[in-house]
């Protein structure tokens, strides 16, 4: 239980911390992300720039939630979908033949758009779903079972 315990802590502060740092260190080169957007050539021109703020916020607020530990069943499904469609978009650029950088992590790290990103991306996608299929860590069955009976007000 101790391993498992030290593995889920490990697994969401890796993830929540991978996404937090991803999120920011779009949000110091924004142009530059929105320009990893555009090329993309997914979504109307009308749309690049709030889709670009709401991937942003999404990274920074759900990895700083992952990371802290709140709600994190819910908040590793949330990412689970997110880099679902992240893989999405990656696989679809790929098909359409886009080449450059990524801009998973904004200008910090440059990264080329191709199957190394959809390996990365799907291990983080395993881990969130790993995360977000876990019981409640640190809970006896004694407590289980008071969390459970019925409280009798008669």
């Amino acid at each position: 239980m101790l391993r498992k315990n030290f593995f889920f802590l490990s697994l969401r502060l890796i993830l929540g911390g991978l996404m937090l740092f991803a999120g920011w260190s779009k949000l110091f080169d924004l142009r530059a992300f929105l320009n990893a957007v555009e090329r993309l050539d997914l979504l109307p021109s009308w749309m690049v720039l709030p889709a670009t703020i709401l991937i942003v916020q999404s990274e920074i607020w759900l990895g700083l939630a992952l990371a802290i530990g709140f709600r994190t069943k819910i908040i590793a499904a949330l990412l689970a979908a997110l880099v679902s469609l992240f893989i999405i978009v990656i696989v679809l650029a790929l098909i359409r033949g886009t080449t450059g950088d990524c801009g998973c992590f904004g200008s910090i790290v440059s990264e080329q758009l191709g199957f190394g990103v959809i390996i990365r991306d799907t291990l983080i996608l395993i881990g969130c779903l790993w995360l977000s299929f876990q019981r409640e860590l640190n809970v006896t069955p004694h407590q289980k079972a008071e969390k459970s009976k019925t409280v009798d007000y008669s």
